[in-house]
Formats: C-alpha cells, sequence, structure tokens
C-alpha cells in the first residue's frame, strides 16, 4: 500500500527590501528560499524559547518555599543516580564499546 506524501504548508512572509537585496546579492539562487527558510525558522524558535524562559521565570516566582524545597529534596535524591549512570557510561568506554554521541 502506498504511503501518503508529506505535506507541506506554503506560508506567506514579506521580507524588508533591504534583506532580500542582500540576500540575492550573497546567496546562490538555487539555495536561496532554503537558506531564508531556515533563518526564519531559527528566529521563531527563539522566539519560543523566549516565551518558554518568561513563563518560566513566572511559575518559579510564584512558587512557595515549601515547594522549592521539596524540588531541591526531589533533585538531591537523584544526584546518585546521576552518578551510576555516568559509571555504566565509563564501563562501556573501558570495555571498547563506542561511546554514546
Amino acid at each position: 500500500m502506498p504511503t501518503a506524501s508529506p505535506r507541506y504548508e506554503v506560508i506567506s512572509v514579506s521580507l524588508p527590501r533591504a534583506l532580500v537585496k542582500r540576500a540575492n546579492a550573497l546567496i546562490p539562487k538555487a539555495r536561496r528560499s532554503r537558506v531564508i527558510s531556515q533563518v526564519l525558522a531559527t528566529f521563531l524558535d527563539s522566539v519560543e524559547r523566549r516565551r518558554l524562559e518568561r513563563q518560566y521565570a513566572a511559575y518559579y516566582a510564584q512558587r512557595t518555599a515549601r515547594e522549592a524545597q521539596e524540588e531541591r529534596d526531589v533533585l538531591a535524591e537523584w544526584a546518585p543516580s546521576d552518578d551510576e549512570a555516568w559509571a555504566i557510561l565509563e564501563r562501556e568506554v573501558a570495555r571498547g564499546r563506542r561511546p554514546a554521541r
């Protein structure tokens, strides 16, 4: 049974004239749309990361001292688990296994 081809959404964006002129002068025509798409995607990702950072900051600012202490306690309990995980990885390297990427 043939699989459906991936669907793409076309988005129209107006870019500043100076940016378009610069892109036309610097980037080969065959790669121009990919470069511009990647730059826009990177920009949108950074906007999303900043929004998420603000949400985390707001969340942590409104927590009670008790909630903060409970979280620190849980993290302290995980410290030995982190050490165990690193020990496992070090043993794999010592046995000649390729390190994880």
